[in-house]
């Protein structure tokens, strides 16, 4: 389940967002988490299984696409699979006019998922 990132969230969203970032310094994620509190356009999700956070996905919307900027697992849930699972549940959070694009391995994860997605 995808949960809209809060401020209590923080320390785990630092934990998570520090899988998908080359800077793992407390201070570069708490910035980056603080860029997603406050830019209206960026959107920050943390996925929830069972009781868990376990991923989280960092969006930010120009006007008809939302570009993924941070996708990340916890290293137990790693894998293609569990990936789709967290796309799957994105593109059902968002409005179906909106075009999801990504870069690097993101686009290619992007680009894998929605051949399977056919």
């Amino acid at each position: 389940m995808l949960v809209k990132y809060k401020q209590s969230y923080e320390k785990t969203a630092m934990g998570l967002l520090a899988f998908s970032c080359s800077d793992k310094s407390p201070l570069a994620l708490l910035e980056l988490v603080r860029s997603y509190e406050e830019d209206p356009a960026r959107f920050l999700y943390l996925w929830k299984v069972g009781e868990d956070f376990v991923g989280i996905i960092g969006m930010e919307q120009q006007d008809t696409t939302m570009h993924i900027l941070h996708i990340a697992l916890s290293p137990s849930f790693r894998g293609e699979k569990r990936s789709y699972e967290l796309l799957d549940e994105t593109r059902n959070l968002l409005p179906l006019d909106l075009t999801l694009t990504g870069q690097g391995k993101t686009g290619e994860l992007l680009d894998k998922w929605n051949q399977v997605a056919i």
